[in-house]
Formats: C-alpha cells, structure tokens, sequence
C-alpha cells in the first residue's frame, strides 16, 4: 500500500468507526415556514458518491498558512495540508461519516444554522469536530500534527474546517463524483465478503457485518486493538505496492495482490490484502483499491496474512470487473 493510505488505513483500523446509517428523516423549523430536513441523505444526497474535497474551502484555511491539496487516500474524505509560519504541517482530513454512536455526550456544541458543531475534546498532536445533521449522522473533520511541536492552533484549524463544511452543505454545494458502472464505490463492501466466511476467523464465530454510513467499509468484530477483526473497505489513490519485507505481490483468484504485515514487524498479527480496480479521477496513475485487513490477536503476521489470503480468494470475485 501507498504510505500515505498506510498512514491512513492505521488510523481507520484504530479508530473503526464503523457504524450504520440512521435512517430516520427529522426537521428543522425555519423560522415559520415550511420544516427542513436535515438528514445527511437529505442534506448530501448519495453518501456513496459524495466528494468531500467540494465542501472544503482553501481561503478560509489560509488565514492559519499556506494550504495545498495532500492527494487521494480515501472515497471518504479529502486530504489537505496547512503550514503555519511557525513552521508546523498540519494535515486536515475532512468528510469521514459516522453514525450516531460516534457522539460523545457532554462534548460542547454550537449552532451553525441549520446544522450542529460538536467539539471533541483535544488530545496531543490531535484535534476532532464533526458536523451533525439531524438524523445523528456526523461528518468529521480532524487536523492532525504532522511536523513541528505541537501548539495551541490546531483546533482553530478544525474548526475553520468545520464551519466550512457546514455553510457549503446549505448553500447546497456538496458535490458528487460520476462514477462507472463497475466502480468499487458503487459496491457495498458487506456483500462482497461472505459472514460465513469470516467466521471462520478464531474470535469471530459469531460476528456480524457492520457498514459503514458511506457505504465504503464493512467491518466484523469488537472495534479495539487487542480483538479479532476484519475490514474490507474500497477506497482509493496510488496502486498497492510492497513497502518492505514483510509483505509479497501474488495472484489471488486473477487479481493482483498485496499482501503486507501492516508496519512491517512479523510479530505484529495486523495484514492487509490490497488489490487495484479501475483508474480513479483525473490524476494519472491513482486507481480505485479493495483492501482487506485482519486482525488475529494471539498470532504471527504471517498468520494474519494466511487469513487475510484465504479471505481476499473469496471476496475478489465479488467485485466488479475491471474491463466489463
């Protein structure tokens, strides 16, 4: 995998939030006239095609420093990078969606009009606001500190983000990608694995499938480092490659394949299986990518990687056709 979706993989792995889409339509007065609905799907439409990079806005970042554009590593949200004079990077992800139970009560909150701001509460190097609409559903934006010491700015950051996510969503600018026919991203991760499948995971005898509210990833398992779990997700940007030794190129049912210990150390029971579909945008060179991850706490890498291959042999022919 790429060392930019490596980086971002870990923090989907660590933070799982995994959690359905709420379904429920509320409202929101205006003042008289006729309620509102504030429901993400009413508010951004198809959560699967959303492009997250149309609700950032670059001017109103560059009040804290330069501001560029850190490339493709996900279908679920858009990378940025600011650079503070004081010599700091900090990366600004924006657009992962999240499910109701993502809220933490007692967090503060601020109106925005329509929507809600939630402040999560900092942590070093780490600074979280998500966008609620009124169905539960959250759209997150989190500034991360890349280089340089921390300082007290990275919040400002996010919540620049934030509020810019707010006012495009209801000016109504949330764009969508047009996507092919047998694109990944039309694909509901959870249908392409089989439960029974996974299953047979030690651990996960009695798991089910979670989807995620983009419909991008599916996950099985307790969300935390020292469970067994599972993750296939579709996403996108550069094509797999092996980063190190513990990690080798093959063939799983015609596809090509990446099989990679996750950091590299054999001890470490964390694999990933990676596969390229079809070009993705207009950047030449990136490509849409199904990855696999198993977790089998208790076991080797090399363990790992044995599941996470008998898995992916199941799950590829799953997936659409590169060439139809």
């Amino acid at each position: 995998m790429s060392p930019r979706r490596h980086r971002g993989m870990l923090l989907l792995v660590l933070c799982w939030v995994l959690i359905a889409a709420c379904t429920a339509q509320p409202t929101t007065p205006t003042g008289g006239s006729r309620p509102v609905d504030t429901s993400a799907r009413a508010m951004l439409g198809d959560l699967r095609t959303l492009d997250p990079c149309t609700l950032t806005d670059t001017e109103a970042l560059q009040r804290f420093g330069a501001v560029s554009n850190a490339g493709t590593v996900s279908l679920d949200y858009c990378l940025l990078h600011v650079k503070p004079d004081d010599g700091t990077l900090v990366q600004l992800a924006v657009g992962e969606l999240a499910g109701p139970d993502s809220s933490r009560p007692g967090d503060p909150v601020v109106q925005r009009g329509a929507l809600r701001i939630a402040q999560n509460a900092p942590v070093p190097g780490h600074c979280t606001r998500q966008v609620r609409f009124g169905d539960g559903v959250s759209l997150q934006v989190s500034a991360d500190l890349l280089g340089g010491e921390p300082g007290a700015g990275l919040c400002g950051i996010a919540d620049a983000g934030a509020e810019s996510v707010a006012d495009a969503v209801q000016q109504g600018r949330a764009g969508h990608r047009d996507y092919p026919p047998n694109s990944l991203a039309l694909v509901d991760p959870c249908t392409v694995l089989d439960t029974a499948a996974v299953n047979q995971v030690p651990g996960l005898e009695e798991a089910r499938p979670r989807p995620a509210v983009g419909g991008h990833q599916c996950s099985w398992g307790e969300q935390s480092a020292d469970s067994p779990r599972v993750q296939l997700q579709h996403t996108a940007g550069e094509p797999p490659r092996i980063l190190h030794g513990a990690a080798v190129e093959e063939q799983v049912d015609g596809r090509p394949t990446v099989l990679s210990v996750v950091g590299g150390d054999p001890r470490v029971p964390l694999c990933s299986a990676e596969t390229p579909h079809i070009p993705f945008g207009t950047v030449a060179g990136q490509v849409e990518v199904a990855q696999l991850v198993v977790a089998v706490p208790g076991e080797t890498g090399p363990d790992a990687c044995a599941y996470a291959r008998g898995l992916a042999r199941l799950a590829w022919p799953s997936l659409p056709p590169a060439n139809p």
